[in-house]
């Protein structure tokens, strides 16, 4: 890739992924307000999480398509484009349909942004200090999740939910001004794109999350969504292999070095994002506390996570995965464990203490997981390897929430009918969710313990 100033490219993308990650969790400390103005479930609600999601993984599917089909500049200002009406959409919307279209309009920048920058800083990145720069793009990304609670949740108690997308809309302007003078290099190609495969893409991606988000409520229509979702994903998979040009090369998953990485930022991601939405919600309705005060509440665990994400990088990049990854990984299953256990209690500093412990273990597992994957693959591959990681995670962020808040509503409402206290219900819920978190992260722990292992014998035997 030829620019002319490497770093404040890299500058520009950075701050657009810092969007990405504060779009992602925008609506995160409104779903309460939205519930109570529009009359509907958590749910219903919940789709303004998944579908937001599914748009996003979908776009991150076709980005080898599209890095090789448009200009890096080309790609920015579309993205930027879509970024900016989607958050005018939604400061405008006069019901949840109008609201819903708003955000899988924004989605379409989210689905660019972030695949862009770690492109193009597996393109610019010395090899030497890849860890560190990917590390700094995992930072950024997480820093949107630190300071949209905190901004969003002040905005909602103060002047409404409409108004949480107006520093989305003000902070696209700036990046976008920027864009246009230091967002250059990386010219395009031609490259064909399979629509069967798109489809099928998002068919399998709909299905999944329908099916997991009604499976406490409706186990039948659950079970039918989840068959048809697997159907999808077979085909989808089967057409990759097969057609002459797939919408993901999957061929980077022949690598086992990169294979597990897969599984690890999946689980990775599942257990930060879905932390992010639930832990909202039950300090609003467990808790009883302001959206404002929830938003706070949520900085020290991001925050958290921030620091020891760019701690992470560096101890990636001098001692590689072990035993950063399994020890991460078992970290984040004690804190859900914790949560879980705490849950009852309706204590704050209890779960705050838990959801430290929680996103502290995300941030040594994340940006190293991508890290050890990535930097297995060929500079040919990488386009290739960053869609499929891209893919796992914008995945893990659609089906996190959808089963969690699924597990959450499920049995909230089953405490309900017993006849249990709204809050004492809502902390039900919750607590359940959370057990199964644990279980999830233990599954990446083992994986995460038997890849790290032998990636250490290799290194030693070369």
């Amino acid at each position: 890739m030829r620019t002319s100033s490497p770093q404040a490219l890299l500058c520009v993308l950075y701050g657009a992924a810092f969007l990405a990650g504060f779009n992602e969790n925008l609506v995160n400390m409104a779903l309460a307000s939205v519930m109570a103005e529009f009359g509907i479930s958590s749910v219903t609600a919940q789709w303004l999480v998944t579908g937001y999601m599914i748009v996003a993984t979908v776009v991150v599917a076709c980005m080898a398509f599209l890095y090789r089909r448009f200009s890096l500049r080309a790609l920015f200002f579309g993205a930027s484009t879509a970024s900016l009406a989607g958050a005018i959409m939604g400061l405008c919307a006069p019901d949840f349909a109008w609201l819903l279209a708003a955000r899988l309009v924004q989605a379409l920048g989210t689905g660019v942004f972030i695949p862009l920058m770690m492109n193009t800083v597996l393109a610019v990145a010395p090899a030497r200090r890849l860890g560190t720069y990917l590390a700094i793009g995992s930072g950024v990304i997480t820093f949107g999740p630190a300071f949209a609670p905190v901004i969003c949740g002040s905005l909602v108690t103060t002047f409404g939910w409409r108004f949480v997308f107006l520093p989305s809309a003000a902070a696209m302007g700036v990046i976008a001004a920027a864009g246009l003078a230091f967002v250059r290099g990386h010219r395009a190609s031609t490259a064909e794109i399979d629509l069967p495969s798109t489809a099928l893409a998002c068919a399998a991606l709909f299905c999944l999350s329908f099916g997991l988000a009604e499976f406490g409520t409706r186990p039948c229509a659950a079970v039918l969504s989840l068959g048809i979702a697997a159907a999808s994903a077979a085909a989808f998979i089967v057409r990759q292999l097969r057609c002459a040009h797939p919408l993901i090369d999957l061929s980077p998953a022949r690598n086992p070095r990169f294979r597990p990485t897969l599984l690890l930022v999946t689980v990775a991601m599942m257990s930060m994002f879905s932390l992010s939405v639930l832990l909202p919600l039950y300090c609003e309705e467990a808790l009883g506390i302001t959206a404002q005060a929830a938003g706070v509440a949520m900085l020290a665990p991001v925050l958290t996570n921030v620091a020891v994400t760019m701690a992470a990088g560096r101890i990636m990049d001098k001692h590689g995965a072990w035993p950063l990854l399994p020890a991460g990984f078992a970290l984040t299953a004690l804190g859900y464990a914790f949560a879980a256990l705490a849950a009852s209690h309706l204590s704050l500093p209890t779960m705050l203490a838990a959801a430290i412990v929680a996103f502290a273990g995300i941030g040594m597992v994340f940006s190293p997981s991508q890290t050890a994957g990535l930097g297995s693959l060929s500079s040919e591959e990488h386009p290739h390897g960053v869609a499929l990681s891209s893919t796992c995670v914008q995945v893990a962020a659609c089906i996190g929430p959808s089963l969690y808040i699924g597990v959450m509503a499920g049995i909230q409402n089953a405490a309900e009918n017993a006849g249990a206290a709204d809050a004492c219900a809502s902390a039900a819920g919750f607590a359940a969710a959370m057990g199964i978190g644990a279980v999830v992260a233990l599954i990446g722990c083992a994986t995460a313990y038997v890849y790290a292992r032998r990636a250490r014998r290799a290194s030693r035997n070369v």
